[in-house]
């Protein structure tokens, strides 16, 4: 991986980082050039100031779009990135910019926050019927990723091994290229089925420099992609599916199962699982339509849509005769302290239950969630031993229902409170 260096940061944003190049110039001296690519998920247009400048530097950067070029002063440079039209920094970064060097400098939003990465856009230009890739990988809350390089048309299940493996924050070497069509496709570390991006088409001319940039989608572990070429044009890819996972939770013991389907075809989330049960995630595209069924009897679909780029929990409760289906986004960005779980309640229960509060170690994790709706995450200590977890209800006297669970430090985690009260052997706490 090619070595990375640190800028300062102010604020809360997290560092952002400035990636090695090989241009020449006297940083203390003359003129750079910078660019702004917004990259972020919330913020439809940005401003970039410089050096505490009254007068936006470069203004109005659309999401998925990148600015022209404006030359500060090289040396030590603020450069500090706003909404557009308003005078509130969302994040503020310094760095070093060399004389005659060019940068892009990509705003995109991670763990709530709006950071800001550079990159060098001085490398060498490669030799005439060449051309390069690199992957600058920003998606910290996706973990190690495997990548793969390929022909446009070829079939993932056909390639042996992965064109590199990356663990964020960190760009790659140049991988060299003849000019053409490539497509980039990135998944779990693994698992060429977790499919996390698919970049369709990178076109190479000769001596050009492709840089495929990562960046997290709204539910922390999907990602999206952008192709830059070096001093020349950016190209966004967005993500267009979600990852779903069906949590069942009807009453007396309903069989529940769940798929989605467009003219492309079916795909199943779950073939049916005997309430209470906690699915695993299976992606989708965002514009599917989710097609749920209790004991082979259709369920009307969720009023909500699936959002793309998302994590979304398709929970199915109620009686199992007149069930109801809800979507719950879901959001698997991890715990910024790694002493720490992040935790939440979803309230499946049945019947008269009322609003429920759960606590994990006597530390509240959520209170007065009602039927049907799930609670905000919140970060609680961990510990290496079991985690007593326990349910109250405003409506009955008591524990409602307790469990306890092992919880690695640093993990997301949903606790699923599924099935009938009136049943009491039967009503679960499910931790996914």
């Amino acid at each position: 991986m090619k070595k990375l260096s640190l800028w300062a940061v102010i604020g809360a944003a997290g560092l952002a980082l400035s990636a090695c190049s090989t241009g020449g110039g006297d940083s203390s001296s003359g003129n750079a050039s910078i660019r702004l690519a917004n990259a972020t998920l919330t913020h439809p247009s940005l401003d970039l100031y410089v050096n505490a400048s009254s007068t936006a530097a470069i203004k109005a950067v659309a999401t998925d779009f990148v600015s022209a070029y404006v030359s500060p002063a090289s040396g030590s440079t603020t450069v500090q990135v706003n909404d557009a039209g308003t005078s509130t920094a969302l994040v503020t970064a310094v760095p070093t910019l060399t004389s005659n060097n060019h940068y892009i400098l990509f705003a995109y939003e991670s763990g709530g926050a709006v950071k800001l990465a550079s990159l060098g856009e001085d490398y060498p230009t490669p030799i005439t019927g060449t051309a390069q890739i690199r992957i600058y990988d920003l998606a910290t809350d996706g973990g190690k990723v495997d990548v793969y390089i390929t022909d446009p048309a070829t079939d993932l299940s056909t390639v042996t091994a992965p064109t590199l493996t990356m663990t964020p924050v960190a760009l790659s070497n140049a991988l060299t290229y003849s000019p053409g069509a490539y497509r980039v496709r990135v998944t779990g570390y693994g698992n060429k089925n977790d499919l996390r991006v698919d970049v369709p088409l990178v076109t190479l001319a000769s001596q050009q420099i492709a840089t495929v940039v990562l960046t997290p989608a709204s539910g922390g572990v999907l990602l999206d992609g952008a192709n830059v070429i070096q001093q020349g044009v950016y190209t966004a890819t967005r993500n267009t599916n979600a990852r779903v996972r069906l949590a069942a939770a009807v009453s007396a013991a309903g069989k529940v199962a769940a798929s989605a389907t467009s003219a492309a075809g079916t795909i199943t989330i779950d073939s049916g699982s005997v309430s209470p049960a906690f699915g695993y995630y299976v992606l989708v595209p965002a514009t599917d339509t989710l097609n749920v069924s209790v004991n082979g009897s259709s369920v009307a679909p969720p009023v909500t849509a699936l959002k793309a780029g998302s994590d979304q929990t398709l929970l199915v409760y109620g009686n199992a005769g007149s069930a109801t289906a809800s979507l719950i986004l879901d959001d698997n960005r991890l715990p910024t302290d790694p002493t720490s779980v992040k935790l939440r309640l979803i309230n499946g229960i049945t019947g008269t239950s009322g609003a429920l509060t759960l606590t994990a170690n006597t530390a509240k994790v959520a209170s007065d969630v009602q039927p049907g709706t799930a609670s905000t995450y919140v970060s609680v200590l961990g510990s290496t031993s079991a985690m007593d977890l326990r349910l109250t209800s405003s409506a009955v006297p008591g524990n409602f229902l307790t469990t306890s669970a092992v919880l690695n430090f640093k993990s997301v985690y949903s606790v699923l409170a599924g099935d009938d009260p009136t049943g009491a052997a039967k009503a679960q706490l499910l931790i996914r």
